[in-house]
């Protein structure tokens, strides 16, 4: 399925044609800032997602479409620091959720929010046991929120109030994410969780249970996706984020329209799940795959709302100042995507 849409990619391929930048003429360690080098290339340093949330990404990279653009990564892969390792000045971007991005930044982390990630709306779901039929049936279960706060409890806690349930009528836990938050699920110990794909779908294989919610009918305003810049990193090299950037949208709208099923047979190895669970479970989330860049303002705006009213970050938290598209609106003229979401 090399081509599982009619949008054409021709626009994107003939896009933009990066140029390859020559050495610096003063030698800079990769410990202080991501450089040229004397083969064409630059290397950023960055700390990107792993799991479903970023599949893509990673796939991209090991199947050498980011070197087709003239671009190497210093990755580090499967951290919780990586607003640590902007503020030392170990990393130049990342990506992750910008409910914890803006907070940081406005209480001075030196970095922007630069882009969307490829999808930027809350992609998992609620999966429930087969015992549980509607969502009343949630009353007295015990109910996974993955974590404390954010976006996914939020996915949860909406979910209930959408159907009239209290709280106190349920049990609550932090149950983790990805395999561990599915092994709650699976052992009994949780009736019901919020979880990411592949998971959602592999109960429904599996037999222990299935889809009951998608978080994006859940909270569909919500922003959950984005890249991050240090502040440092853009005012010095500018050049540098903007072909990272655009190459970020190009990559991935390549893999959507050109190696769909490779990307497919690559995230099924990498996740230990069956291929034709794997391709069911991307295709369950097709419609919120955008490679659109440009930072919506009202879902930041929203999302921060939803974080004052769960008292999950102060009331004085803005969004103001803690994102710059200029970097993203220049790539969506260049490979010529528009907003999904514009009337």
């Amino acid at each position: 399925m090399k081509r599982i849409f009619a949008k054409t990619f021709a626009v994107i391929t003939a896009g933009i044609t990066l140029v390859a930048f020559t050495g610096c003429s003063k030698k800079e360690s990769s410990a202080q800032v991501a450089g040229d080098s004397n083969d064409g290339f630059i290397t950023i340093r960055s700390a990107f997602a792993v799991g479903m949330t970023g599949s893509v990404n990673n796939f991209a990279i090991e199947s050498g479409l980011y070197e087709k653009e003239g671009i190497k990564f210093d990755n580090v892969q499967s951290t919780n620091d990586m607003l640590a390792l902007i503020s030392k000045g170990e990393i130049d971007v990342a990506d992750g959720d910008p409910s914890t991005y803006i907070p940081a930044i406005y209480n001075g982390i030196e970095a922007k929010l630069v882009g969307n990630m490829w999808r930027y709306s809350g992609c998992f779901w609620i999966i429930a046991h087969n015992d549980i039929k509607t969502p009343q049936d949630l009353r007295g279960k015990t109910i996974g929120t993955a974590v404390s706060a954010g976006g996914m409890k939020l996915t949860v806690l909406k979910y209930l109030e959408n159907y009239g349930i209290s709280t106190d009528e349920v049990k609550l836990v932090a149950n983790n994410v990805y395999q561990p938050a599915y092994a709650t699920f699976t052992s009994g110990e949780v009736d019901a969780t919020v979880i990411h794909n592949p998971y959602a779908v592999l109960s429904e294989a599996e037999g222990t249970g299935y889809p009951l919610a998608r978080a994006w009918d859940v909270i569909p305003e919500y922003y959950t996706g984005t890249i991050i810049a240090s502040n440092k990193f853009i005012k010095e090299h500018p050049d540098r984020l903007q072909r990272f950037i655009t190459a970020y949208y190009k990559v991935h709208e390549e893999v959507k329209h050109n190696h769909f099923d490779e990307f497919v047979t690559w995230a099924a190895k990498n996740m230990n799940t069956p291929e034709d669970v794997m391709r069911k479970a991307i295709l369950s989330e097709i419609d919120v795959w955008l490679d659109y860049p440009v930072i919506p303002e009202e879902r930041l705006q929203r999302t921060i709302g939803y974080q004052k009213e769960y008292g999950w970050v102060g009331n004085e938290i803005k969004v103001e100042g803690t994102y710059d598209n200029t970097f993203a609106k220049k790539a969506a003229e260049e490979l010529g995507l528009k907003d999904p979401y514009a009337k």
